[in-house]
């Protein structure tokens, strides 16, 4: 067999994804994996050698389910893992990583040895990652690197989670990282070092390195803004170079994932090469016997691992080129299949929990389809300099084997990445080379490093204009619902069918039609998204209001999309695209901003740009308002409505009502509470009120109004806020069914107490977002049903 170790690795992530998928116990397991070896044996006994290899893949399978069963214990078992600390306590450990810096604050990497809460002290072994803020008091950087043992005064908090019907990407994320919790502190002062790690341990001498090139780049890429933030190339440098990407702005990294180079900005096999290239072609000038060349490159690529820290992305990289470069040495031929599955499975074998991140997928499915279909292409293409038909056959086959996989991980179609590639790939190496050698000129001098800093950022300037080269042609790029899984394993079918040898060219031909029906599925997206009912989700956005409505049919409504008012996490971006992906949804017919406040409009500038908007509704517009000024430009050309009282919509024996405010009201700011829109939803026998964040005053000014508002439904204003819900309402309102949208553990203390128990008092049952996650009401005019995320049921 030509590639063994290909069908291992195949075998053992098998394992690993079954025992995710039906939580299989160790001890099936460990019997199946002894079982398997055995009856192996037997048939390797009776010279039975298909049986016996056939064995042993089954056996690599319960190995793989082994694995992840043992190492998913461990994690869920550990105790800091399971820490419930409210307060904030003080953490000793050391780190075992240098600390990251971002725009606005750092990331400690804490191997924990110890808690102490008040006059309590507890020992417990654990990964925490400590979030530092930027502090005006401190207004330098930590000075701390690999080693140091330190004491942090932190509060354990949750991931950042948002419980809409999926899986939070977060829990698999932190497992993947080997992160066991994470904590925030108030300021760089609570961190406090109180020794220093060996000066000779390696671990410690690369961190020393990397710290002092992470200043170099900081003295000749300082924002003049704060020195302690990196211009815009700078940042971009110490991404290729360092493989830090925590500097980068959203605008550099929302432009490079939609036109495909984002992938030349996480240190991957990519750079790997490039690096490999390098140092390999300037031994072979020097004239340095091949075999040595071979040893010294893995001995650099091992101490590049530890400069960049152990990245999952470099790690793979780096474990791939040592298992072919170690085949090169101690054998003639060395089969780069076998060197993928050698790769996979030694990096699944120590953290099995890889399988599931989206780097490990692309970088794997990338390269197996590199190696299968670039020879196969070659012959097709001319022959061009510069050897462009190499690039483009290499971009070419890349992009297949990762193109269902990025419609199905980030719900883009990018085609710019082929071309764009041409020039990106060679550019970004010219830049790494210039980088690489601008380090060692930085430590010579600011007058000898600052010539060649302003030619790298020239080059990084012109790198990132060519992102958007292309823009005006959004057919190269665009975002598109989840796939189904069947479009996608078809896909994947019918392009491994497209390798059957010639002689079976009817099959092939079947196959290549076959690759092409799926192929148009996939960018197509010819899937209607129709609901037989009405439904409502209020989705989990945390502190904020996003609200969708499916009329009966097709037609769709988003009110509001979340948002938060400070820092770089986009919630209309990452959490509410993301559920209106998995929806099936490409067009909203409405799109409608309640009030400008950040937790109601902020992510709503990711959804303009991202959906096909019909109409946009809002009653008053902010002055002077930088993030609204953004939702206005993505909103383009699309016709925008003013509502006011009176103004209503039909939709398929629905009616959307606007109550609230008045054309004419003039009494409140534009973006107060109480100028937001409240919208009236009824369908039959079914009523459901949005009041929006709206306060007492606006309540009792509804209700002077003398409207029908008894709802069966009742979502609370300000997120149950003292302010609202006021009894009167309340009474009127008559709710069987009140829907609370708010964060977990927020600042405000909503819902409030108060208002919680006036709920309880008017017969009605509640739900909240903080503790159910999404909460989705679902009528079809008679009867009304309510399912939620989090330990989801129907009433």
């Amino acid at each position: 067999m030509a590639f063994p170790l290909l069908y291992l690795a195949l075998s053992f992530a098998l394992g690993i994804w079954l025992s995710e998928a039906a939580s299989v116990p160790l001890a099936p397991a460990v019997v199946g994996l002894i079982a398997s070896i055995a009856l192996s044996w037997i048939f390797h006994a009776l010279k039975k050698s298909g049986a016996c290899f056939a064995l042993l893949l089954l056996a690599t399978v319960f190995l793989g389910s082994s694995v992840f069963v043992s190492f998913n214990d461990r994690y869920e078992g550990n105790v800091l893992h399971r820490l419930k600390e409210t307060s904030y306590a003080d953490f000793t450990g050391v780190l075992f990583r240098s600390p990251s810096p971002g725009l606005d604050r750092d990331y400690l990497y804490l191997r924990v040895e110890k808690i102490a809460v008040g006059n309590r002290e507890e020992r417990m072994a654990g990964n925490l990652r400590v979030s530092v803020p930027h502090s005006t008091e401190f207004p330098g950087r930590l000075d701390l690197t690999t080693g140091d043992r330190l004491i942090v005064s932190a509060l354990i908090v949750p991931p950042l989670e948002f419980n809409n019907f999926e899986e939070p990407f977060s829990r698999m994320y932190l497992k993947a990282q080997m992160l066991h919790s994470l904590a925030v502190t108030k300021s760089p002062l609570l961190v406090q070092k109180i020794d220093a790690g060996h000066p000779l341990s390696i671990l410690r001498l690369m961190s020393n390195l990397r710290r002092d090139c992470l200043r170099r780049i900081e003295e000749n890429f300082a924002s003049p803004q704060d020195p302690r933030t990196l211009t815009a190339e700078g940042a971009v440098l110490e991404t290729l170079l360092l493989g830090g990407r925590g500097r980068l702005s959203p605008e550099t990294t929302q432009s490079l994932q939609k036109t495909g180079l984002f992938h030349l900005f996480a240190i991957s096999g990519a750079h790997i090469g490039m690096i490999s290239f390098m140092i390999f072609g300037l031994m072979k000038a020097v004239r340095v016997p091949v075999r040595f060349s071979y040893g010294f490159l893995i001995v650099l690529l091992v101490l590049y691992a530890l400069l960049v820290e152990g990245r999952a992305s470099v790690v793979r990289a780096v474990i791939m080129s040592i298992a072919f470069l170690l085949g090169r040495l101690f054998w003639k031929d060395t089969h780069l299949l076998n060197t993928i599955g050698l790769g996979a499975f030694v990096i699944l074998l120590f953290n099995p929990f890889q399988l599931f991140d989206p780097g490990f997928q692309l970088t794997f499915a990338a390269t197996l389809s590199i190696i299968l279909f670039y020879p196969k292409i070659m012959p097709f293409l001319p022959g061009l300099p510069l050897k462009i038909g190499e690039m483009f056959a290499m971009s070419l086959t890349a992009q297949a084997g990762v193109f269902p996989l990025i419609a199905a991980m980030f719900n883009r179609i990018i085609f710019s990445g082929l071309l764009l590639n041409l020039f990106g790939i060679p550019l970004v190496a010219v830049i790494m080379a210039a980088g690489y050698l601008f380090l060692p000129l930085a430590f010579l001098g600011p007058a000898i490093a600052r010539p060649a800093a302003a030619g790298i950022a020239f080059l990084i300037r012109v790198f990132m204009g060519s992102t958007h080269l292309l823009d005006r042609f959004a057919f190269l790029s665009y975002r598109i619902p989840t796939p189904p899984p069947l479009v996608v394993a078809g896909y994947f079918l019918f392009l491994l069918l497209l390798l059957l040898p010639p002689r079976l060219f009817k099959i092939r031909r079947a196959a290549l039609a076959g690759f092409l029906l799926f192929f148009l599925l996939l960018i197509l997206y010819p899937f209607p998204s129709a609901s037989k009912n009405l439904k409502l989700t209020f989705i989990d956005v945390g502190q904020g209001d996003s609200v969708l409505i499916e009329f009966p049919g097709r037609k769709k409504m988003l009110i509001d999309g979340g948002g938060f008012p400070t820092g770089t996490f986009d919630v209309g971006e990452s959490v509410v695209s993301p559920f209106l992906w998995n929806k099936g949804i490409k067009k909203l017919d409405y799109l409608v901003l309640t009030h400008p406040h950040p937790d109601h409009a902020n992510g709503l500038s990711a959804i303009a740009r991202n959906f096909r908007v019909g109409e946009f509704w809002e009653a008053f517009s902010p002055p002077d308002d930088a993030k609204y000024a953004e939702l206005k430009t993505a909103l383009g050309s699309v016709p925008q409505k003013r509502t006011f009282r009176g103004f209503s919509r039909q939709e398929e024996g629905v009616q959307v009502r606007v109550l609230f405010p008045s054309e004419g009201s003039s009494s409140v700011a534009p973006a107060d509470n109480d100028r937001s829109l409240v919208m009236k939803v009824s369908f039959g026998a079914t009523a459901i009120l949005l009041p929006a964040d709206i306060g007492a005053n606006a309540e009792a000014e509804i209700l002077s109004f003398g409207d029908d508002i008894k709802s069966a439904v009742f979502k609370s204003p300000h997120h149950g806020s003292a302010t609202s819900s006021s009894e009167a309402f309340i009474r009127a309102v008559a709710p069987e069914v009140i829907v609370i949208t708010a964060g977990r553990g927020n600042r405000f203390g909503f819902p409030q107490p108060e208002i919680l128990r006036r709920y309880l008092a008017a017969g009605a049952r509640i739900y909240r977002t903080d503790l159910h996650g999404a909460v989705e009401i679902s009528s079809d005019g008679k009867r009304m049903a309510v399912r939620t995320s989090i330990k989801a049921g129907t009433d």
